[in-house]
């Protein structure tokens, strides 16, 4: 069962998803947070800060669980730090610069008024204290994925519990 802030690790198969993956050498190629049992929050290159339905492949992400217990009104400020983000743009300034900091090493830059996936979950924590990367960390989905305040949650599905 997923739980409040819980975040989807996606394993895309689209040609951008794929080039992520390969830039980053990264097993991930997207990240969204866990807003309630049906929805994310979450933002992608075509689509704003919004609530969405959980609707990715099973099979195709992984849930990844804070290690750390935040009490109910850390909850609540994460929650308020993203719904004041709900329908900024995708930080094309952010992408660019990583992709020509791998190719060049160029700085790596973000635009002050825009997020992408995992920039925005980052923030969202450290809003409340919580710091899941060292700020010195290349910031991509697989170097969050490697959090030491996170755990990977083991996937049991309804029907391999039946047929056990």
């Amino acid at each position: 069962m997923l739980q409040q802030f819980d975040l989807i690790f996606y394993k895309g198969e689209t040609p951008i998803a794929r080039l992520i993956q390969r830039l980053t050498n990264s097993e991930y190629s997207h990240v969204a947070m866990v807003i309630d049992s049906l929805h994310l929050i979450q933002l992608d290159w075509k689509t704003p800060v919004s609530i969405k339905h959980l609707a990715y492949p099973i099979g195709q992400y992984d849930v990844y669980r804070l290690k750390v217990a935040l009490t109910d009104q850390e909850k609540a400020k994460v929650f308020f730090f993203i719904r004041e983000w709900i329908s900024t743009g995708y930080d094309w300034k952010l992408i660019f610069s990583r992709f020509f900091n791998i190719l060049l090493g160029t700085p790596i830059i973000s635009a002050a008024d825009r997020y992408n996936c995992d920039e925005l979950i980052v923030d969202a924590f450290r809003h409340v204290g919580v710091n899941l990367l060292e700020r010195d960390v290349q910031l991509t989905p697989d170097a969050l994925s490697k959090s030491k305040l996170l755990f990977k949650v083991e996937a049991v599905s309804a029907f391999s519990r039946k047929n056990k």
